[in-house]
């Protein structure tokens, strides 16, 4: 066995295992992206040494196979830091998929070069590729997965150290998401080299095997980042943010419990239904800093201060629909009288906190339907 084929075959192991892990653990909604990621992860490292002409012609399949799954890192890698920053998430979000749209045109052009091409043609592109001559499409295609990572991985990068979203999270979701965003550097640097220099895969097949062992050990990396992660701070994945966080003074776990019975009371008179309540504004009716607002809100209720206030909103909502408000007002205007601002707000932290639509929910709650 080589280098190359031992470092893909241990880092495709270990994904499997932390996919497995997350499967059987950490069995919530938020986890998808990470599941995925670590499979396709998994999949690209296990079949990196399957990449020479003799395979890749005798097992048409692969080609559709792993070839467009680099499509899906960066996407997958950003979805996943907004599970990580913001509990209300972008899941919800029917524009979602687009994010994934040219994995799935790739996946649907390198179908048609397997189905279609008869036997003498296709070995022949990968003559040539495994040549130094590699076909326009797919020097086309590598730069097209540069681009799709480059700019996802700077929209997770710039999401992990903007201040706001990291102001409202605990010490170990930064952690997890400026190690998850920073790591894939390394990978996505040495992707760039094996994807649009023309001879590295001639020089692959000549046995110089280094840049494509480097990157299989970078993504291999990247794995164990995740590993240790998930043993450093598991509260994150499973969802439970009771953990002490890192960095939090013990001595102020009375003063944040105080903080949260203040928030209560100030809830109680439905301060939420101000459209324009701000964490700010909270933090100046109580007399605390934004900062000590959020960390209270992140000890003692395990969500971010928009999540609670969303939250609080749905539930006079749907308090209000219970009462028969709805006979008289429409969907939106009850919304509205919540303390939403928009349609898309609302729908999109409706269905985060119940898992329905508003439409569906205010249906299932009608007498006699």
């Amino acid at each position: 066995m080589t280098l190359l084929q031992f470092v893909a075959a241990l880092g495709a192991a270990q994904g499997i295992l932390l996919l497995v892990l997350i499967v059987l653990r950490y069995r919530r909604i938020q986890n998808v992206p990470l599941a995925v990621l670590l499979l396709v992860f998994s999949l690209r490292m296990g079949t990196i040494p399957a990449w020479n002409s003799e395979t890749m012609v005798a097992l048409r399949w692969l080609l559709p196979l792993t070839t467009p799954l680099p499509f899906l890192f960066g996407p997958l890698l950003w979805w996943f830091s907004h599970e990580i920053s913001d509990d209300s998430g972008v899941r919800t979000s029917p524009w979602i998929a687009l994010h994934f749209l040219p994995y799935a045109l790739d996946l649907l052009f390198t179908s048609a070069l397997a189905i279609g091409m008869d036997d003498r043609t296709y070995a022949a592109m990968f003559a040539n590729i495994f040549s130094g001559r590699p076909p326009v499409h797919l020097l086309l295609r590598n730069g097209a997965k540069v681009v799709v990572n480059v700019i996802y991985v700077t929209l997770a990068v710039h999401l992990a150290f903007q201040r706001r979203p990291i102001a409202e999270s605990t010490p170990h979701q930064r952690m997890w998401l400026r190690w998850l965003v920073v790591t894939p550097i390394a990978s996505l640097a040495l992707f760039v080299f094996v994807a649009l220099v023309p001879n590295a895969s001639q020089r692959l097949a000549e046995g110089q095997a280094t840049p494509f062992t480097l990157l299989t050990v970078a993504m291999a990396a990247l794995i164990y980042v995740f590993s240790f992660l998930f043993l450093l701070a598991p509260e994150i994945p499973s969802g439970d943010r009771s953990h002490r966080a890192a960095g939090s003074r013990p001595g102020n776990e009375e003063e944040y419990r105080m903080i949260a019975m203040r928030i209560d009371r100030l809830f109680e008179q439905e301060a939420f239904r101000d459209p324009d309540l701000s964490r700010e504004l909270v933090a100046e009716k109580l007399g605390v800093r934004p900062e000590e607002l959020s960390h209270a809100i992140n000890r003692v209720y395990g969500v971010s201060f928009p999540t609670l206030v969303g939250r609080r909103r749905v539930a006079y909502f749907l308090a209000a629909a219970d009462r028969g408000d709805l006979d008289q007002k429409t969907i939106l205007e009850l919304a509205f009288e919540a303390g939403f601002s928009s349609k898309s707000t609302f729908n999109r932290v409706f269905k985060a906190t119940t898992g329905q639509s508003p439409s569906q929910c205010c249906v299932d709650r009608k007498p006699g339907v």
